[in-house]
């Protein structure tokens, strides 16, 4: 802040009770005072952030007079028009395309754009410089209109467009080249129609060689692709597009929205704090994609109960998941896609029919809201909205305002509409509520759409059917990248990102259009600005109105300041500008008020001073009720009605919402439409201002207020006159009369004034005619005071008020600070004592006292009785000679409500009954008055009237009588008499469209006409209450209701109202034909209750002939339309069965034939009710309300072939009326089920291995190929099966498989974050294929696993005597502590030590190391031994698992110097050791010898066959059994020897040979049986359905 600033800000507090009169009065509540702030040392209850930067007034920037055409910069009036490419160039351009280019001869546009619209023409852009392009209609002569414009003042220069313009140079040198084509991005003119533009899009269909994944065109772009250049001069010359370039490549992202609406800004100015952190989020819309990886973690919910199905799948379009994305999504995906909060959560309620992608929501806004709130929402946000409604105030409308009136905390967002194109009045409810915040769409500039800074052209435009401002606020909402649902099954936005779904194609973001997207960034915006206030202010639950105020206070004027207008409210959202404000590198003050209430007829007072470097700001909001509907949409729906004011230095005074080119006027009225007003006051008007909050009427209401500056809290008095400061109570006295002087005045700033003394001056006469000493004067309180005075002289005499006269009182503004606003002056003219006029008492004396005077003076009028008034006025000379005298007598003037006189509506004639002059004697002398009587009469009334009297219009009148010396005009004397016209009430009632022919059919909709006429003299309103007996519903008007208040109704003007009665549905067969209703409707004056009248109508109930026919199938599910249903599946030889429900929904007994009728003339059906069955046809007959359930049994033939289809047709008729067709279609297949149970979770011991038992069981028709397998298992995980697990399943067979499970050691006690997949694969002899996974828990149970491990396992050549040393690893591995002993195996001559043996604890996953030393003796045999080591837990068991361990070791003793074995005993019988060796060379030879005789003797037994093979052949090798069998071995020598004998050959042999078996016979139709009979497992049944299946796979 600049030290030179005095900166403060006055908010007046004014809570004190006891007020006088006209003093404001408010307070805070409790809960607000106690609750709403937390504690902030040193802060105030108000707390000051940072400020809105407003727009500066510029000057006008000189206009250059240059045109920057595509092809070059000139100045049309001295040089000639470039027209670009040769290839490019029409003569009939401007014809053609009707384009035209209008130069303004200055740079400000505002006049020539108004023009150009008066006169008709088409407004399509600006081009640069201070040119307009414009679109000439049809309707126009185009050269001549063209001629005209030039002639305009405000034009400088107007000629034709050159169609080369419109076409970029780079597309531009292709233009005409046959063998080139090219990708193009065409925008449309904004003034297409919609069938103009589809006509465009049929076009560029035909001439595109590829097309994209979406329409060719939408209103802003066109995209053909593969366009020949052939075709570049006739696109050029088609004046439905508006320009032609080059396809863009998208790379667009959020960022765009976030940097065009202050967000990005915000986020850096707060230390990327401000990112939704905190802030839970309700959002509604079509669908979400739960598994997109934007919002992992951060959602709370999906709820489907105001949704029209519980799928949440955003199936369809894909709009509700990139709303949701675009408002926070994380960029997991791409950062360039990061949503506006994406540290924000939030819950989603799904409105979408997924089987049709159309909108639904049941229960009311205000359930919902309900709902959201008691999810700890404080914010949701809607990008729909009910187009069939535009501009009304609907149902929704009204239950969103009452759920924020009952909640004021609570903000709700949204979107306007994309209406615009169809003009103004387009906004969608409930964006046509008051307390909601309506966003519209504005450009970003992304992707190469239209610039940032303007409207999109298809953003609904205000104002509501009820003059309100909306949308509030528009926010950018083009070419948003977010989130694409993967399910999105007609997603029309383009990838704008490389990353992709899962499935490597689906794009993972996409771009899309709309006030939807614009209404997600607005909503992001709105919880930065909430964020901010509770953690920068600490208001820990602001209120709606708040944050509204602040985001209106901050908006963006967009384009030409021209704020508020109906296409972009106040503004475009600017977070940074809302929360951070600066100007030109000063911070700028901001405080807000949101503690408060006001009374009606209250006001607070809030002064300031300002600085004139910068713009003032104010901004007030209030949540209000809600408002009727029952009203017209046209009524006011204001209910509460606050005004706010703000006073400049100078006096001037500006009045909320009373604007001129964006900013604040003086002049205008307060604003009775809208919940929000504003103040915008350019730099330049520096000292103290006022800001006033009144209440005009209503109930109590808080409010928010905002205001930001360079501003300065002034806490001091301030007291000031105001206009009717001083008064008198007669206007022109005469001289000698005794007057009231009337003084007032108040104190305007919050201070109290303490004591202080004013006083009253003639400055005429320069007498002080009154002082007073008076006590302290409350901030923003009025007092006033009175007292009598006789003016002795004639002639002008100027009164003055002075207050502070001792100036006691320290004021901002007195004689010697600010304004001089202590004083002021009243002029009072004094006749001189000659001629009075005087009126008479009614009865005709003269007035005595003051109160007859004022009661002579007035006269009341019984319009029902006459429309005269007359009065009689003495005319009285009070000189002392004789005086001619006239009196003048102003025409009659009607008082209006704000106590200005207006001309009366009616024609009032007066008469006085004699003509003037009078001539009057002297005073005192006979002669010295006279009478004279004035006659008012409306000549408009007319109580003879035949058809209705008509009263004189009520009210009160005035006029003025001058009685005056026509020798001396100055001696005068004047008076003013009232009328008063009284209001009585009357009321005409008649119905139309009554009798026999008012009725319906149930459910249906009768109507007849009330009308009412208002005979009555003033404006009425009425209310219409009608009802029924029986409580049918009845609808009067345009309402849902069954009463109205009518808007008024003026004098004898006549209201047909509509009457809708709605005949309830038919149930149980009632209301049955014939019935009657009567419908009574009150009509009743709001004025006078006694006046009422009562019509009654007679509604007959219709004869209703509806019925319906469903088909329901097995499972008991209504099968609907043939063409959506699925095909269901049969076997041969089954009886299927169809449940055909016929409803009698009418009010008549019905009589019905059914037929059926088979698409396969072999598959057979027939109907059954009531165990009769009937082949064909059948009849039957209904009574009212009542339903028939009939069976349809259809055989199905056993030679029917697999995928075989047959369709069954219903036409069940009424006769003598209607047919209603139904079918259901039936196909022969395979049908794969499977009925699963199992443990949902294993318990493991550690240790030991867990297991579970799963369950399965084939229910469907055919046998299923099983495979069993364990899906991926946390690391050191191990499972597998512990049973036997089938690998077939044949028709309801039953399979139960166990499934272990083992895990490391230490796991916690408990259940685990691991699952255990069983995965079952079961395939059918069709190889269809159903796959089941079983998920199992685990459980870990409390456990004790002791694990003994070692580095050497063996210990070799251990001396006798010594010993070796295990050293051993002690672990539990379990999740108890335990205690263990350690114990050893015996074995002989060896002994064993264990160092400890036992340990009293080990922790869970705790160890120790043990010794274990072996040691032989000098008997222990050698080579390797073994022996057991054990660890036992001491635990008993009882609350633990055990796994106890036992380690096997080896050992071995170490050889000695003795010798052993055979050598041994060789040296011990004497014999030298080489004779070992001799020894075993004579063993060998004997060997040798046996050999070679067994061989002989074998030869010398050879058979006589064996001999014919010659010795040494390989055919002698081996037994002769071997021999034999090799011989038998045909399976492959046969060929190779012979090449004669196949296969087939021995086949043919070996079955001639088998003894010949009978086949059973099979059905007709059936495949034959295989030689060997029916194979293995199959039945009769399944050869006739898949016998050609097994002689496929077996031929």
């Amino acid at each position: 802040m600049n030290d030179r600033r005095l900166v403060f800000v006055t908010l007046v507090m004014l809570v004190l009770s006891g007020w006088s009169t006209g003093i404001a009065s408010a307070s805070a509540t409790e809960e607000e005072s106690t609750t709403q702030y937390a504690e902030y040392p040193g802060e105030e209850a108000l707390f000051q952030a940072f400020s809105i930067v407003s727009e500066s007034t510029h000057e006008l920037r000189r206009a250059s007079g240059f045109i920057h055409s595509p092809y070059g910069t000139f100045d049309p009036v001295e040089q000639p028009i470039p027209l670009g490419p040769e290839n490019l160039f029409d003569l009939a351009a401007l014809e053609r395309t009707r384009f035209a280019l209008v130069q303004s001869t200055s740079a400000d546009l505002t006049g020539l754009s108004q023009t150009l619209s008066e006169l008709g023409m088409v407004l399509i852009e600006t081009i640069p410089d201070d040119t307009f392009l414009i679109r000439i209609p049809m309707q126009f002569d185009a050269s001549t209109t063209l001629s005209e414009l030039s002639n305009l003042d405000e034009v400088r220069w107007a000629g034709h467009l050159p169609i080369a313009w419109r076409v970029s140079p780079e597309v531009a040198v292709l233009a005409g080249r046959e063998s080139i084509t090219v990708d193009l991005d065409l925008t449309p003119a904004p003034d297409l129609t919609q069938a103009e533009l589809q006509s465009l899009q049929a076009d560029l269909i035909s001439i595109s060689g590829e097309l994209g994944p979406r329409a060719v065109c939408d209103a802003h772009l066109c995209q053909p692709r593969a366009v020949n250049a052939l075709w570049l001069p006739v696109l050029a010359m088609d004046g439905r597009i508006l320009h032609i370039h080059e396809a863009s490549r998208i790379t667009i992202h959020n960022s765009v929205a976030s940097d065009v609406s202050g967000i990005s800004q915000a986020l850096i100015d707060s230390g990327n704090t401000l990112n939704g952190s905190g802030e839970v989020i309700a959002i509604s819309d079509t669908g979400l994609d739960a598994d997109h990886g934007d919002f992992e973690g951060r959602i709370r919910g999906i709820y489907h109960q105001f949704g029209p199905d519980n799928s949440a799948l955003d199936r369809n379009s894909g709009h509700g998941t990139h709303v949701a994305a675009t408002l926070l999504g994380d960029g997991s995906g791409d950062m360039s896609a990061l949503g506006m909060v994406p540290a924000a959560s939030f819950h989603f309620y799904q409105l979408e029919v997924d089987s049709s992608g159309l909108l639904a929501r049941w229960g009311s806004l205000y359930d919902m809201f309900t709902h959201s709130w008691q999810n700890s929402a404080r914010i949701q946000t809607n990008s729909w909205g009910n187009d069939n409604l535009a501009g009304q105030y609907s149902s929704d409308s009204r239950s969103a305002d009452s759920f924020i009136f009952d909640n004021p905390r609570f903000l709700v967002l949204f979107s306007a509409g994309d209406l615009g194109a169809d003009g103004s009045n387009t906004v969608t409810p409930p964006g046509s509520a008051k307390n909601v915040l309506t966003i519209g769409a504005s450009t970003t500039g992304a992707a190469g759409s239209d610039p940032a800074g303007s409207v999109s052209d298809f953003s609904s435009i205000g104002t509501t059917l009820d003059g309100r401002i909306k949308p509030d606020l528009v926010a950018p909402g083009v070419m948003l990248c977010s989130a694409q649902a993967e399910e999105a099954e007609s997603a029309q936005g383009e990838s704008c990102s490389s990353a992709t779904h899962d499935d490597g194609s689906t794009p993972l973001y996409m771009t899309l259009n709309g006030s939807s997207m614009a209404t997600a960034v607005a909503a992001g915006g709105v919880a930065m600005v909430r964020q901010h206030l509770r953690t920068a202010e600490g208001i820990t639950e602001p209120r709606s109105d708040l944050i509204k105020a602040l985001l209106i206070n901050g908006a963006e004027d967009l384009g030409t300041e021209n704020v508020p207008n109906p296409s972009e409210g106040w503004g475009q959202i600017d977070v940074a500008n809302s929360i951070s404000p600066s100007h030109d590198g000063t911070d700028l003050d901001l405080f807000y008020d949101d503690s408060r209430e006001l009374d009606p007829a209250h006001s607070f007072v809030y002064t300031f001073t300002v600085d004139s470097t910068t713009d003032l700001d104010i901004t007030l909001a209030w949540v209000d009720s809600e408002a009727s509907t029952i009203s017209n949409h046209t009524a006011v729906k204001l209910v509460n009605d606050l005004d706010l004011s703000a006073t400049a230095p100078d006096g001037t005074v500006y009045l909320g919402n009373v604007f001129a080119s964006g900013f604040s006027t003086i002049g205008g009225a307060a604003d009775r439409l809208n919940n929000v007003e504003r103040i915008k006051v350019p730099a330049g008007d520096s000292g103290l201002w006022t800001i006033t909050i009144g209440h005009a009427g209503g109930m109590s209401q808080g409010f928010s207020l905002v205001a930001t500056g360079l501003l300065a809290e002034e806490n001091t008095a301030d007291l000031a006159v105001f206009e009717g400061s001083l008064s008198t109570s007669i206007l022109a006295p005469l001289q000698g009369d005794t007057i009231l002087v009337e003084a007032a005045w108040r104190n305007q700033a919050g201070q109290a004034s303490g004591a202080y003394t004013i006083e009253v001056e003639d400055l005429t006469e320069g007498t002080i005619l009154y002082t007073s000493d008076r006590t302290s004067l409350v901030g923003g309180a009025t007092t006033s005071l009175s007292f009598p005075h006789i003016f002795q002289t004639t002639g002008d005499h100027i009164l003055e008020l002075r207050l502070d006269t001792g100036e006691t009182v320290t004021e901002l503004n007195d004689e010697t600070n600010g304004i001089d606003n202590n004083r002021y002056q009243l002029t009072v003219e004094i006749s001189q004592i000659g001629v009075r006029i005087t009126p008479l008492m009614e009865d005709g004396s003269l007035p005595e006292t003051p109160l007859e005077l004022e009661q002579a003076m007035t006269r009341t009028l019984d319009p029902s009785t006459g429309s005269i008034i007359t009065y009689e006025f003495q005319l009285k000379n009070e000189g002392t000679s004789e005086v001619t005298v006239g009196l003048s007598v102003t025409p009659l003037q009607r008082i209006d409500e704000n106590g200005i006189l207006q001309a009366p509506k009616d024609e009032w004639w007066k008469f006085l009954n004699e003509s003037a002059p009078w001539d009057l004697a002297a005073f005192g002398e006979e002669g010295d008055s006279t009478i004279v009587t004035l006659t008012l009469e409306d000549v408009d009334a007319d109580l003879t009237n035949p058809s209705g009297a008509r009263y004189a219009l009520p009210g009160t009148f005035v006029n003025n009588l001058n009685l005056f010396d026509k020798n001396a005009p100055t001696i005068s004397h004047t008076i003013r008499v009232t009328s008063v016209v009284e209001r009585i009430e009357g009321l005409y009632t008649i119905l139309a469209g009554t009798g026999d022919d008012l009725g319906a059919k149930p459910g249906q909709t009768a109507t007849f006409s009330l009308s009412i006429r208002n005979t009555g003299n003033g404006d009425t309103q009425y209310s219409v209450s009608c009802s029924s007996p029986n409580q049918w519903i009845v609808q009067v008007g345009a309402t849902q209701s069954s009463s109205i208040v009518l808007d008024p109704l003026s004098r004898l003007q006549f209201l047909p109202l509509p009457i809708h009665v709605q005949v309830p549905s038919a149930q149980g067969g009632s209301p049955a034909a014939g019935l009657t209703e009567d419908v009574s409707c009150v009509t009743t004056s709001i004025q006078d209750s006694s006046v009422s009248a009562t019509d009654l109508a007679t509604v007959n109930v219709f004869e209703s002939l509806d019925f319906t026919v469903d088909l329901i199938n097995d499972d008991g599910v209504i099968l609907g339309a043939l063409a959506l249903a699925e095909d269901r599946a049969v076997l041969n030889g089954d009886l299927s069965e169809t449940t055909v429900l016929v409803s009698n929904d009418g009010n008549v007994p019905m009589d019905f034939t059914i037929t059926v009728s088979s698409s396969l003339n072999t598959w057979a059906a027939q109907f059954v009710l009531g165990g009769e069955e009937s082949i064909g046809e059948l009849d039957f007959s209904i009574p009212a309300g009542d339903t028939e359930t009939i069976t349809l049994q259809m055989m199905v033939p056993m030679n029917a072939e697999m995928n075989t289809r047959n369709t069954l047709t219903l036409r069940t008729t009424l006769i003598g009326s209607e047919m209603v067709t139904n079918g259901t279609r039936f196909i022969v297949q395979e049908i794969a089920s499977l009925e699963t149970s199992g443990n949902p979770q294993i318990s493991v011991s550690l240790g030991q291995t867990g297991t579970a038992d799963v369950w399965v069981r084939n229910a469907g028709n055919v046998p299923l190929t099983l495979t069993w397998s364990i899906g991926s298992l946390p690391h050191g995980w191990v499972g597998g099966f512990q049973s036997l697990i089938p690998t077939s399943l044949d028709m309801n067979r039953e399979a139960l498989v166990t499934v272990g499970l083992d895990v490391p050691g230490n796991l916690h006690v408990g259940l685990t974050d691991g699952i255990v997949p069983v995965i079952l694969e079961a395939v059918t002899p069709g190889m269809e294929t159903v796959i089941h996974t079983f998920e199992l828990e685990v459980e870990i149970v409390p456990s004790i696993w002791v694990v003994m491990t070692t580095e050497d396992m063996t210990l070799n050549d251990i001396s006798s005597g010594s010993s070796g040393s295990f050293r051993i690893l002690v672990e539990n591995l379990g999740n108890s502590d335990s205690g263990f002993t350690f114990e050893t195996s015996s074995l002989a001559d060896w002994s064993f030590n264990i160092n400890p043996t036992s340990v009293e604890m080990i922790p869970a996953a705790g160890s120790i190391e043990i010794i274990v030393r072996a040691t032989p003796s000098s008997s222990a045999s050698l080579g390797l031994a073994s022996f057991v080591l054990w660890a036992n837990s001491t635990d008993d068991g009882s609350s633990n698992s055990i796994t106890n361990e036992e380690l096997e070791l080896e050992i071995s003793r170490a050889r000695d110097d003795s010798c052993s074995g055979i050598g041994c005993l060789m040296v011990q019988l004497g014999l030298p050791k080489w004779s070992l060796a001799l020894i075993f060379l004579v063993v060998l030879a004997g060997v040798g010898v046996t050999l070679v005789r067994m061989r002989r003797e074998s030869a010398a037994a050879m058979s006589p066959d064996e001999e014919l093979i010659p010795v040494g052949s390989a055919l002698h090798s081996g037994s002769e059994v071997e021999r034999r069998e090799m011989a038998l071995e045909t399976s492959s020598a046969g060929e190779v020897l012979s090449k004669n004998v196949s296969d087939d050959e021995i086949s043919n042999v070996l079955a001639s040979s088998l003894p010949k078996l009978s086949l059973p016979p099979v059905p007709p139709g059936a495949m034959p049986l295989p030689p060997s009979g029916l194979p293995d497992g199959w039945t009769m049944d399944q050869w006739v359905a898949y016998g050609h299946i097994w002689h496929e796979q077996n031929k």
